[in-house]
C-alpha cells in the first residue's frame, strides 16, 4: 500500500512539474541596431505586445536595441548559427545571405511606403518567405526603414555635387555600386561607426532615412539633408528556421500573426512620422533641399541589369512590379 501511494505521489509530482514547464513563459531574445524609440524599435515593441496578447503572456520578446548583441552583419550570421534567437536588420544585410532579396533594394523601386506595403502583401509575399526559408531563416515580418536620402556636411543640390565625396553605404554590393554610379566614393562601414566617422571626417556624408537621421542625431555632424529618396528600404524580422519550428505550434502561429499585424502598423507609423520629423529637423537648423532626382534615376538603371542575376531574382522582380 505504501509503495502504491509513493508511486502515485511521484506520478502526481511529475505531472505537476510537467505542467509547470508547459506554463512557463517563453522569452525570445531579439537584437537590432536602431535606438530605443526609433520607428524600427517601435515596431518591435508592437510585435512583443501583440505576441503577449495572443499567448496570454505565455510568450514574450526581450528586445536588445542599438547593437547591444551585435551589428547587422553579426545579427544575420548569429541567427543563422543559432546564437541569436531573433533579429531585425535591413534587407540590405540579410540579402547578403538571402541573395534573392537584393531585388528589394533596387534604387527607386518603390515610389512610396504605401506602394511598398502593397507589393509586400501581394504576389511577391510567398516568394520572399520561400527565399528566406531556403537559406535557413523564418521570416516573421517586414517593416519599413523609411525612404532613404543623403546626409552630408555640404549641400547636395545636384548629382554632380556628389563627385568624389566619401559617402558611407551599407555593407552590400548594390549599395556600393549605386553610389559609385552617382559619382561618389562609396565607403561601406557598420552603422555603429557612422557618427564618429562623420564627426572625424572619415566620410563626408551618408545615406539614411529621416527617422534615423533624427534619432541617431546625425544632424549634429552632417547638417545638410538632401531628399533624393534613392531607396525605399525594408527591415525584416527573422529567426533561425529550426529554432522557430521548435516553439510550440500555438506560439508559432501567434508569432506569425503578430509579425503580420505589427508590420502593417509599423509601416503606417513611418508614413505618419515623416513630415513632422522634417519640420523638427528644420527647426534644429538642418538645411533640407530637394534635388532633381532624374539624373539619379538614370544613373541607377544599369544596376538593374547587373544585379538581377538569377531566374529567381527576375521572378521576384516581376512579382514586385505587378
Amino acid at each position: 500500500m505504501k509503495t502504491l501511494l509513493a508511486t502515485a505521489a511521484l506520478s502526481i509530482a511529475a505531472l505537476l512539474a510537467a505542467q509547470a514547464v508547459q506554463a512557463q513563459e517563453i522569452t525570445i531574445r531579439a537584437g537590432h541596431t536602431n535606438v530605443t524609440g526609433s520607428i524600427q524599435d517601435m515596431g518591435m515593441q508592437k510585435l512583443r505586445d501583440l505576441l503577449e496578447e495572443k499567448t496570454d503572456g505565455r510568450a514574450t520578446i526581450e528586445i536588445f536595441p542599438n547593437g547591444q548583441i551585435g551589428d547587422e552583419a553579426q545579427l544575420v550570421e548569429g541567427v543563422l548559427l543559432g546564437t541569436v534567437p531573433m533579429a531585425m536588420t535591413s534587407n540590405a544585410l540579410l540579402s547578403n545571405v538571402v541573395t534573392d532579396l537584393r531585388v528589394l533594394d533596387m534604387p527607386f523601386m518603390f515610389e512610396s511606403i504605401g506602394a511598398l506595403s502593397k507589393t509586400l502583401e501581394g504576389p511577391a509575399k510567398p516568394l520572399i518567405r520561400d527565399a528566406a526559408e531556403a537559406s535557413g531563416y523564418q521570416l516573421i515580418g517586414s517593416y519599413s526603414s523609411g525612404i532613404r536620402h543623403m546626409m552630408t556636411k555640404k549641400e547636395i543640390n545636384t548629382i554632380d555635387d556628389l563627385a568624389n565625396l566619401k559617402i558611407r553605404t551599407m555593407q552590400q554590393p548594390m549599395h556600393v555600386e549605386a553610389f559609385r554610379a552617382y559619382g561618389a566614393n562609396p565607403t561601406p562601414m557598420a552603422y555603429s561607426e557612422l557618427y564618429g566617422a562623420l564627426q572625424s571626417g572619415v566620410v563626408d556624408g551618408a545615406e539614411g532615412a529621416t527617422s534615423d537621421y533624427n534619432a541617431q542625431r546625425f544632424y549634429e555632424v552632417a547638417d545638410h539633408f538632401s531628399l533624393v529618396g534613392w531607396i525605399n528600404m525594408t527591415a525584416h524580422i527573422f529567426m533561425n528556421k529550426a529554432e522557430f519550428e521548435a516553439l510550440p505550434e500555438d506560439v508559432q502561429t501567434a508569432l506569425l500573426e503578430a509579425g503580420e499585424e505589427s508590420a502593417v502598423w509599423q509601416r503606417e507609423f513611418v508614413v505618419e512620422q515623416e513630415q513632422p520629423l522634417l519640420a523638427e529637423l528644420r527647426a534644429k537648423g538642418v538645411t533640407i533641399v530637394e534635388p532633381d532626382t532624374a539624373p539619379f534615376r538614370e544613373a541607377s538603371m544599369p544596376l538593374y541589369e547587373r544585379f538581377l542575376e538569377t531566374p529567381s531574382q527576375r521572378t521576384l522582380f516581376e512579382a514586385l512590379s505587378e
